[in-house]
C-alpha cells in the first residue's frame, strides 16, 4: 500500500469506463500534485465529465485505478470521498427554498462528529464571504440568479475543506466579473495547498490561470502538459477538427479561430 504523506492527491493508473466500441474512456495515466490547477478542455462529448467523475470516484472504473493519497477511492464510503474531495457538478439543481447559508453547511456534513465540526459555523461564514454572498447568506436559493446559484455551491466546495477540489464547467453562469471572481479563488486555493481540477471551454482563461492542461477528444487525452506546450495549432485543430490560430501574447498562447471568409453587411 501507498504511504498516503507521499503519494499524490489523485492518481489514476489505466483507469478507463467501458471496452470497445462502447469505451467512454479509453484508459488514463495521470498524477496531480498538491497546490497545482489543471484544467481539462475538450469539444462537447469528448469524455471531460466522464473523466472527472472518475476522478471524483463517483464512478467506478471498468478497469485500472482511482486514488486518492494513495488509497482506492471505490473503496471508498460516501463519507470518506466527501473528505478526501469536493465537487462542483455540471448540473447542480436545488428543487427546495433552502437558505443560501443552510446550503454551503452541506459542506460540513462529511466532518460531523469530528474535531474539526467545532468550527463549522466559522467556516461556513468564512465561505459564504469569499463568494461576495454575505448579504444573501438568509436568501433562498431558488430566489438568486444562476450565476448568484454558482457562488452558492462554490462557497459549498470551499466549505468542505479537501485536498482536491473539482470544478465541472464552474464558469458556465458566470458574467466577466463573476469568471474573474472565480479565477482568483481558484488560485487562492492553489496557493493553499489545494489540488484544482477545472473543466471549462474558456480556453485562454484558463490557460492564463491553469498550471497543466488536458486537451481531450473521441474519450481520450490528446495532450497532457502545460499551456504552451499543448495550445498548438495542430493540437487543437486535431481535437476540435477545426482550423485554429494560435499566437503568443505576454507570454501567454491565445487561441482563435480564423476569421469568416465571407460576411454578410454590417448592421446599420
Amino acid at each position: 500500500m501507498s504511504d498516503a504523506s507521499t503519494s499524490p492527491p489523485l492518481e489514476l493508473r489505466g483507469a478507463s469506463l467501458g471496452s470497445g466500441t462502447a469505451a467512454r474512456l479509453q484508459p488514463t495515466h495521470l498524477a496531480l500534485e498538491p497546490g497545482t490547477i489543471t484544467a481539462i478542455i475538450g469539444p462537447n462529448g469528448s469524455g471531460k465529465s466522464t473523466l472527472l467523475s472518475l476522478m471524483s470516484g463517483d464512478t467506478r472504473p471498468t478497469e485500472g485505478l482511482v486514488l486518492m493519497n494513495g488509497a482506492a477511492a471505490p473503496a471508498m464510503n460516501a463519507t470518506m470521498l466527501a473528505r478526501h474531495r469536493s465537487l462542483l457538478a455540471q448540473e447542480t439543481t436545488v428543487a427546495f427554498p433552502f437558505l443560501v447559508r443552510e446550503v454551503v453547511a452541506w459542506g460540513r456534513l462529511a466532518w460531523r462528529r469530528t474535531p474539526s465540526s467545532a468550527d463549522d459555523a466559522r467556516i461556513v461564514d468564512a465561505a459564504i464571504e469569499s463568494q461576495g454572498l454575505a448579504a444573501r447568506r438568509d436568501r433562498r436559493v431558488t430566489e438568486l440568479s444562476g450565476g448568484e446559484r454558482t457562488r452558492v455551491h462554490l462557497a459549498r466546495v470551499i466549505a468542505q475543506r479537501t485536498a482536491l477540489l473539482l470544478l465541472d464547467e464552474a464558469d458556465a453562469d458566470l458574467d466577466l466579473v463573476g469568471r474573474s471572481h472565480l479565477d482568483e479563488t481558484v488560485a487562492a486555493l492553489a496557493l493553499e495547498g489545494r489540488t484544482v481540477v477545472l473543466v471549462s471551454h474558456d480556453i485562454n482563461r484558463v490557460a492564463r490561470l491553469s498550471h497543466r492542461m488536458i486537451v481531450m477528444s473521441g474519450g481520450g487525452i490528446n495532450a497532457d502538459g502545460r499551456p504552451k506546450e499543448v495550445l498548438t495549432a495542430g493540437i487543437l485543430g486535431a481535437a476540435f477538427g477545426t482550423a485554429v490560430e494560435v499566437t503568443q501574447e505576454i507570454g501567454h498562447p491565445v487561441v482563435r479561430l480564423p476569421a469568416p471568409t465571407r460576411r454578410g453587411p454590417m448592421p446599420g
